[in-house]
Parts: C-alpha cells; sequence; structure tokens
C-alpha cells in the first residue's frame, strides 16, 4: 500500500512578480483541487469501507448425512468451492480498493509507474528533495515559489535536514539574471509553461552549491486538506501571535486579521494553514514563518505515519485525494514508498531545522536600499560549505553555541590555530574571544560547559576533538556571554604539531 508521504507549505497570496516580467495568461494545471469534481467524486469513498463477514453456515438442526462415500465427496467438494468464491470475493473486492488507491496516487506523479530500487543520491549517502509552495490557481501571485525548501535525507546515519531559504533572498537565476528567490519559479513559467520547477532546480543548485534529486511543488489548498485527512494536528504554539493584515478566506484582497494564543493548540486545516502561512504582526517576517512550516511537515508527517491513519483506509483515501488533486512530483510511487521506507524510523533528536536568516549566525544580512536579503559574507561561499556540511554541521548551528578559547601552554598562537581549524570546517561556532589562561601549565586541555546541559552537539565536537570530556561550570559563576570556555593544553599543541598544521600567529 501506498505510505509515504510528503506535504509542503504553500506561499503567501499578496506579492507579485517582478513588473518588468512579462504576464501571460496562464491555463489551469491538470492537478489543481476541483471543489466540483471533488464532490462528483465523494462515492469513492465508500470503496474503502470494511466488507461485512460472509455467512455460509448450514441449519444446525439438518439431519446429519450418513456415512455415503459419495455424498461426502459431493459435500467436500461444496466447501472447496465456497472457500474458493469467498477467497476470489476478498481478493477482487481488496485489489479493487488498493488499485483505486494507486491509480489515484498516480495523479500526484509526472512518473508514477516507474520502477526504481534505490533513490538518486542514495549512493553518495544524501537525497536532496525541493519542496516547493505556490498559491491556488486563480489568486495574485500564484506562480511565485514563496517557500522553497530543501529536505536531505542522510541514507547512511539516518538523519534528515529541513533547510528554509527566505523568499526575498537575492539569488542569481540562470539566464535571468539577480532577483529574488521566489521569483525563479514565476520567471520559468513565464517563458514556458511547466518549466518553472527546472529554473528553481538550476536556480538552488548554483547559489546553494547542491544537487535536486527530486521535487515536490503544492498549493494552499494541499496542505488545508491534508491536516484535515489526518484528523488534525497537535502544534505547541510558543507564542501568541497576531497578524492584523492576514487576508480574509474568501477575499484574498481584504484584511480580517488572524489570532492564536499560546499553548498546546489542536489545528485543523483552516488553522494550520493560517499558522503556516501569517508573517505580519508578531508573526515573525518570513523567518518565523518558515520555522512554523516546518513545525507544521513535521506534525503532519507523525499523524500521517501513525497507524491511527495507516490503519484507516478512510483517512489514507482523503489524505490520498488532497494530494493527488493539489500536489505534483517527479518521483514515482516505488521512489515515494522507498523515501518512506528511509525516513519512516528517523528518531525526532536526528530531525533539524535549518533557516537562513539575519541573526548572528543566519548568513544572511539586509539589503539597505530594498527589502532583499544577501550573503552576509558577500557571496555564497560560506553557505554553500554549511549546506554541502549539513549534517555535521547543523545539529551545531542549531544551538547557536558561543565559546572563548584560552591557551594554556607557552605555545605562542595555539588558541588562534584552533579559531582557524573551526573556520575551515565551516562550524557555526561564535568565537567570541582568544585569551591566555591565568596559567601556562596545562597538559591537558579542558572543556568547561556553561551552557546548563543545552548544547550537547557542540560539546561532543570539542571532546572528540580534544579526547577529553567536558566539566560542568557553575552558571553563576560564568565569566560572560559564553557558553562554554575551551582551555588548550600541551597535549593539544602536541597533536597539531604532530598533524603538520601550520603556524599561526
Amino acid at each position: 500500500m501506498f505510505k509515504g508521504v510528503i506535504i509542503v507549505y504553500m506561499p503567501d497570496k499578496k506579492d507579485k512578480a517582478p513588473a518588468k516580467e512579462p504576464k501571460k495568461a496562464e491555463s489551469k494545471p491538470d492537478f489543481v483541487y476541483d471543489p466540483e469534481e471533488h464532490k462528483a467524486g465523494s462515492n469513492e469513498k465508500g470503496l474503502a469501507s470494511e466488507l461485512d463477514p460472509i455467512n455460509n453456515t448450514e441449519d444446525s438442526n439438518m439431519e446429519k448425512p450418513k456415512k455415503d462415500p459419495e455424498k461426502k465427496a459431493k459435500r467436500k467438494k461444496k466447501i472447496k468451492k465456497t472457500i474458493l468464491f469467498t477467497l476470489l470475493f476478498i481478493l477482487l473486492v481488496g485489489g479493487g480498493i488498493f488499485g483505486y488507491l494507486f491509480l489515484k496516487a498516480g495523479k500526484i506523479s509526472t512518473n508514477p509507474f516507474k520502477f526504481n530500487t534505490k533513490l538518486k543520491g542514495e549512493d553518495r549517502g544524501r537525497v536532496n528533495i525541493l519542496l516547493m509552495g505556490v498559491g491556488d490557481p486563480g489568486h495574485d501571485g500564484e506562480t511565485l515559489a514563496d517557500t522553497n525548501m530543501i529536505v536531505s535525507l542522510d541514507t547512511k546515519d539516518n538523519k534528515v535536514a529541513m533547510i528554509s531559504i527566505p523568499r526575498d533572498t537575492r539569488v542569481y537565476i540562470p539566464g535571468k539574471g539577480y532577483a529574488k528567490m521566489n521569483y525563479a519559479n514565476a520567471a520559468g513559467e513565464a517563458e514556458k509553461k511547466g518549466s518553472g520547477v527546472e529554473v528553481t532546480e538550476k536556480t538552488i543548485e548554483q547559489n546553494f552549491g547542491v544537487p535536486i534529486d527530486y521535487y515536490v511543488k503544492a498549493n494552499f489548498t494541499g496542505l488545508k486538506e491534508a491536516v484535515d485527512a489526518v484528523g488534525g494536528i497537535d502544534i505547541n504554539v510558543k507564542e501568541a501571535l497576531n497578524d492584523p493584515e492576514y487576508p480574509c478566506d474568501k477575499n484574498q484582497y481584504k484584511s480580517c486579521g488572524f489570532k492564536l494564543a499560546a499553548g498546546q493548540t489542536k489545528m485543523d486545516g483552516t488553522t494550520a494553514l493560517k499558522y503556516a502561512r501569517c508573517r505580519k504582526g508578531t508573526c515573525g517576517d518570513d523567518f518565523g514563518r518558515a520555522l512554523r512550516q516546518q513545525e507544521v511537515l513535521q506534525a503532519v508527517r507523525t499523524k500521517a505515519m501513525s497507524m491511527e491513519t495507516l490503519s484507516n483506509p478512510k483517512k489514507l483515501n482523503d489524505l490520498i485525494s488532497a494530494f493527488s488533486n493539489n500536489i505534483k512530483t517527479d518521483m514515482s510511487l516505488s521512489e515515494i514508498q522507498r523515501a518512506y521506507e528511509i525516513s519512516k524510523n528517523v528518531p525526532q533528536e536526528n530531525i533539524f531545522d535549518v533557516v537562513f536568516s539575519i541573526k548572528s549566525n543566519g548568513f544572511l544580512k539586509s539589503d539597505p536600499s530594498s527589502s532583499d536579503l544577501l550573503p552576509a559574507a558577500g557571496n555564497f561561499d560560506d553557505i554553500k560549505k554549511f549546506v554541502e556540511n549539513i549534517f555535521k554541521v547543523g545539529p551545531i548551528w542549531s544551538e547557536d553555541p558561543k565559546i572563548v578559547i584560552q591557551n594554556g601552554t607557552t605555545t605562542v598562537g595555539l588558541a588562534g590555530k584552533l579559531e582557524i581549524k573551526l573556520t575551515d570546517s565551516g562550524l557555526p561556532i561564535q568565537v567570541l574571544s582568544i585569551q591566555n589562561a591565568k596559567t601556562k601549565d596545562y597538559t591537558t586541555s579542558q572543556i568547561i560547559d556553561y551552557s546548563g546541559g543545552t548544547k550537547p552537539n557542540t560539546i561532543k565536537y570539542f571532546e572528540d576533538l580534544l579526547g577529553v570530556k567536558a566539566t560542568q561550570g557553575d552558571v553563576k559563576l560564568k565569566p560572560g556571554a559564553e557558553d562554554i570556555v575551551i582551555i588548550l593544553g600541551s597535549d593539544y599543541a602536541d597533536k597539531i604539531s604532530q598533524s603538520g598544521t601550520s603556524s599561526s600567529n
């Protein structure tokens, strides 16, 4: 049975493509949700109802036949026929349900019946899937892809990274020049219907240095119906949200606002869509929205892959209907199934989120003359290195660690060498300062953890690097803003000397 579940959030409705790009009338995609068609096909759900048991019991008062060999043979033949017909009936009806679901799922894929035992990228240990969100047909700016997320599956160490690219990030679009990330799909669609995905994939590959193996593209209705299909999702809303400019449900050009209290919340499709889309007021711009999108995706994934859903034919049918009417992908059904098999047992602690932002470790900065976001380093080199090593550096990045490095030896420049190593490795660790320790007689390096145990991935990295165990520092006695203090001893000096590391002042 088809079990793979991939959902995508969709963008804001009000954004428009740059005025210079010629606007072309677009025909309605064949995979768009059609309310009338959906209504007409509602009887299909009956195919998934459970079968009534077939009774073939005979009258218990009937006189038992005497031991007549001929009658006994006839009776056995009759029983065999009954069993065969019953099994055949179950097989045909069961096969009909499976076939129905299979064909419905086939509407999702551009290559539904291509059979592959492995995913693209699986041999290199990493599969990259581009999740794109566009507006519903007929809505303002419907071809703008305000959601561009790279979901990377680590097929060797059982990890998943979700990397969100803010829509306002200024990127180079091959053949088009520089523009915001959300315009890549619109530029491709304006040139040729159906080429938006191809242009977006090339844009991400060129600017972020990661090859895209597959794509999944969806609209507003896909998320809403998927959430309703699984019976709603539970989200812990961390802070109260208030977006006074959120558009009205029935009129996208008017503002009706959206408010949501903090706390554990059961969300239906409509609420989940608003939660994932709001970005004004206290909703936190595109950065806060991207984090909520990832929250919703993980909540839907958990609910969709639960036995509560997988064992319920109606929920499966509704989920597949939601997908088939609103989602397109180039993954075949066998590839979707394979992706499900790879990711179904990934523990929550091995799933981490990355949202590029204007924070100190967010890799981006605001352009003073426009609403664009620019690479903080002036180019995408640091971002490419980070994305390439996402499974190594991502968990540390998410902890946003701040450290102080002290030289506890007479070796000049030892602390500076460690800082250079961190930079060259692409590790997003803020080195607040480099200092000399109070004494120069440390033979063994020390790791003092002032974070209260909140930076486990960073601590593990330094434990592996230095070959020592961290000690807990008294948070009340923490010298400054640092989370961790590293005191380098002569053991580290010997290590880098043996490895041939070049000297540094």
